[in-house]
C-alpha cells in the first residue's frame, strides 16, 4: 500500500510565498529497492516500502520547481523514479453557498 508523506522542509518561508505557490503530488518509487525486493533482499540504504509507489505532496511555483525540489532530496542516480506529477487544485468555497 502506498503512503502519503509531507515534508515541512519544503514549505515556503513566509506567507507571501504561499500566494503564488501550488501544491503538487509526486508519485515515485526506487528502482534499486524494487530489484532487491524481487530477490528477497533488503536494500542497504532504503526500506522495502520504496519498492512501491509513494505519494509526496510539496509546494512549488510550477512543475519544474517541483521536480527540482524533489530531485534535491531523491536523486535519479540513487534509483528514484518519478512516475507522475499532478497539480492539486486549490480548494475553494463559494461563500454564497449554504451548507
Amino acid at each position: 500500500m502506498a503512503e502519503t508523506e509531507e515534508y515541512p522542509f519544503m514549505a515556503p518561508d513566509n506567507i507571501r510565498d504561499l500566494r503564488n505557490t501550488n501544491i503538487y503530488e509526486v508519485v515515485m518509487y526506487n528502482t534499486e529497492v524494487r530489484q532487491y525486493v524481487e530477490f528477497d533482499e533488503t536494500h542497504p540504504r532504503y526500506d522495502d516500502g520504496w519498492a512501491d509507489s509513494r505519494y509526496i505532496e510539496l509546494p512549488a511555483l510550477n512543475v519544474r520547481s517541483a521536480i527540482r525540489k524533489i530531485r534535491s532530496k531523491y536523486p535519479r542516480n540513487r534509483g528514484f523514479k518519478i512516475t507522475a506529477i499532478t497539480q492539486i487544485p486549490e480548494f475553494t468555497v463559494d461563500k454564497r453557498e449554504r451548507l
